[in-house]
């Protein structure tokens, strides 16, 4: 038996919800662990400072958010384009 387009919707609809509900309980869980992170490096850089060691460093890495603009300037998302970006080349014709 095939499933209709709206039972197939439906279904998409309820793996998108439970995936997203994980997603932010994932996201509530790094946000306590790095509050409880940043506590720690504060009390062991406490006590390093007091017995003369040096202060730990956060070897965290980076993140960063790509943002897309769409109008009438924005870079065309061509393979030429991306190959003259990772060359050095102008984005420019």
């Amino acid at each position: 038996m095939t499933k209709s387009l709206s039972e197939w919707l439906t279904e998409g609809e309820a793996l998108y919800n439970a995936a997203l509900a994980e997603y932010q309980n994932i996201e509530a869980q790094l946000d306590e662990l790095e509050a409880r992170l940043a506590a720690k490096k504060t009390e062991v850089n406490q006590i390093a400072q007091v017995i003369g060691k040096p202060p730990v460093e956060s070897n965290r890495r980076l993140t960063a958010q790509l943002v897309e603009d769409h109008g009438p300037n924005s870079v065309p998302n061509s393979p030429a384009t991306i190959a003259r970006a990772l060359t050095g080349r102008g984005l420019g014709r």
